[in-house]
């Protein structure tokens, strides 16, 4: 997992302090709506298609994912 410099933690805890930036994801998650079973899974057959891995030649498989 990569580490964050200062420099980007000091940037993230700017932006989680940001009044506007709270506003702007409050107004997303008021936006947003779920999408149901048939829909979700659409969308990911849509984006498996952006892939162009083949599964078959990672030496393990992936045990997780870590984003941050």
């Amino acid at each position: 997992m990569t580490k964050l410099s200062d420099q980007e933690k000091k940037e993230l805890k700017e932006d989680a302090l940001s009044i506007s930036r709270r506003a702007d994801f409050k107004l997303l998650s008021e936006q947003t709506r779920q999408l149901s079973p048939k829909e979700h899974l659409e969308f990911l057959t849509w984006a498996s298609g952006l892939s162009n891995e083949d599964p078959r030649s990672r030496k393990r498989p992936i045990e997780r994912i870590m984003l941050l």
